[in-house]
């Protein structure tokens, strides 16, 4: 049940006085039914009362003392209206009264958006601290309060303070960031240059030979290269003419094999350069085995 708490103070008001804050008396250690929120709320509303009971405002300890009694019971006690004609019958400053409609509004949004479970305590401090603050500026120029503004403004502040931890309990977990991309996959590392050697006179690929090519073209297609070049040689031994025909078949011998090692031909560059570049310089008519190869080299 939602405690009607303007009618019941309206009817409370004309024997206020002449009561002397007798609510006060009727609420202490009353054994409270609700929730977490609805004892942290008559807690408060009773320390309220018993504050204003001290300054001898009885009509206020009584208002706050009812407001415990409802919370005690587990019924929905809604914070004050500002300028309420029932209670607290003065009128709210200009100046404060946007602040404290808007204050009421964040109030009863975060109250509705689960903080009566979620944070408890600060939700009721967040409330009676309100509920003090409309009180306290209601009445800044009655006799009782004139001479007491920093209580209005300690209660603003406590409110405001006790608003936010409410507020913060109730936001939802920020999304998890997202999981960084994947790094690429490193290129990787492989010879870019390779020696095939025959024997003399011989452009036929050796065991040796081929299995230099099968490596060759095992690590092409890893590589961050995109072409090869192969370049065929001879040594001196045989005359100019014939070695150049000889280094040509080597290189081409070597482009086959690559091909059949599953290498697009299209990617291949094939040279041939005779003895003219020989690895080991030699007298013509030498026979030097390092300079009988093809050369092949990724790019």
């Amino acid at each position: 049940m939602n405690i009607n708490i303007r009618f019941a103070i309206a009817a409370l008001v004309p024997f206020a006085l002449a009561a002397c804050g007798g609510q006060l008396d009727r609420v202490r250690d009353i054994q409270t039914s609700g929730s977490a929120f609805d004892t942290a709320l008559y807690q408060g509303y009773v320390g309220q009362a018993a504050h204003e009971y001290g300054y001898g405002h009885y009509q206020s300890s009584d208002a706050f003392a009812i407001k415990a009694r409802g919370a005690a019971a587990g019924q929905s006690v809604d914070p004050f209206t500002p300028n309420d004609d029932a209670y607290p019958p003065g009128r709210v400053p200009e100046d404060e009264l946007f602040a404290m409609q808007s204050g009421r509004q964040a109030l009863l949004d975060v109250l509705a958006a689960s903080a009566k479970t979620k944070a408890a305590q600060d939700a009721a401090d967040a409330q009676v601290n309100f509920d003090c603050w409309v009180e306290e500026q209601s009445f800044i120029g009655n006799i009782f309060e004139a001479a007491q503004p920093d209580h209005a403004q300690a209660c603003r502040d406590a409110f405001e303070a006790a608003l936010a931890r409410a507020q913060a309990a109730v936001q939802p977990a920020p999304a998890p960031a997202p999981a960084p991309a994947p790094a690429p996959a490193p290129v990787a590392e492989v010879p870019a240059n390779y020696i095939v050697f025959f024997d003399w006179d011989s452009s036929v690929l050796t065991s040796e030979a081929l299995a230099i090519v099968k490596q060759a073209a095992g690590n092409f297609p890893t590589s961050k290269f995109t072409r090869i070049q192969i370049v065929g040689h001879a040594d001196k031994s045989g005359s100019a003419n014939y070695n150049t025909g000889l280094s040509r078949e080597r290189a081409q011998n070597v482009v086959n094999e690559l091909g059949r090692q599953g290498v697009d031909p299209g990617k291949i560059d094939v040279a041939w350069r005779g003895e003219a570049e020989p690895l080991v310089p030699t007298a013509d008519g030498i026979r030097q085995p390092q300079n009988r190869r093809a050369e092949i080299e990724f790019r």
